[in-house]
């Protein structure tokens, strides 16, 4: 699988401190302002370009991509050592969730971009399915949880304003390799790339995991146990689906 793309770039900031607690936004540039701002940065400090042709996935059967096509969206990125945050629009965005990688198309030049998300805020998705921009942050009660979480991404599907819950997805991709050769192979003659999603809820300050099913949600909400069970009787909700669990985290919202 190859990036189409005449120039390519790599995202080199370090010396990141993750979360946004404690930056402020500062105004957005535009235009080839933008453009140029985003490259040095991808550059690692210098406006020149470099070629480099993407053949990881190469052979290997699914898609790492969170969607598969160029979708408009946005990025927040920390600015220096500034204590603020940069914001750029109207780009055209990939999610490389295997790889932990952003794609971007800068709207002027069209140049394509490979942004490594160690210095990313947050970004936004406009999925083709419509309706509001998806948001991937980090979560910072992730890494009490585990360690290993303490610096991903999670889509926001449901976002409390007063501190109340929240609702997280980590849409991970693992990958599977072929296993074709001895008495007790799996008969699978291609490397694959699974999808391996995990829904989290935030509340209080602690995140713990919950799973598509009544029992795991009944467990992580016990002080209300009794109203939900009777809410998903009377919704005829099965719990397994994202959109039943959705569901039923708004309701507790409203309690």
């Amino acid at each position: 699988m190859k990036i189409h793309a005449s120039k390519v770039f790599s995202l080199l900031l370090v010396g990141v401190t993750y979360g946004t607690t404690g930056f402020a936004q500062t105004t957005a540039p535009q235009g080839m302002a933008a453009e140029m701002n985003l490259k040095i940065l991808a550059s690692g400090g210098s406006a020149t370009t470099a070629t480099v042709f993407d053949d990881r996935y190469q052979g290997v059967k699914g898609s790492p991509f969170y969607v598969d096509a160029w979708v408009p969206g946005q990025v927040e990125v920390k600015a220096g050592n500034t204590g603020k945050t940069q914001v750029f629009q109207d780009l055209k965005l990939k999610y490389d969730v295997f790889s932990n990688l952003l794609l971007a198309v800068m709207p002027q030049s069209k140049d394509t971009l490979v942004l490594n998300t160690t210095p990313v805020i947050s970004f936004h998705l406009e999925l083709p399915t419509g309706g509001t921009p998806l948001e991937f942050r980090r979560i910072k009660e992730a890494r009490e949880l585990d360690p290993a979480l303490g610096n991903e991404f999670f889509a926001v599907l449901h976002d409390s304003k007063d501190g109340k819950v929240a609702l997280v997805k980590r849409a991970a991709k693992k990958k599977v390799a072929a296993d074709f050769k001895g008495p007790y192979s799996s008969g699978q003659a291609y490397d694959e790339i699974v999808n391996e999603t995990n829904y989290y809820l935030v509340a209080n300050g602690k995140m713990q995991r919950v799973k598509l099913n009544k029992k795991s949600v009944l467990e992580v909400f016990p002080e209300k146990a009794d109203v939900l069970k009777a809410y998903m009787s009377a919704q005829k909700l099965a719990m397994s689906s994202e959109a039943d669990l959705l569901n039923v985290v708004q309701y507790y919202q409203s309690l």
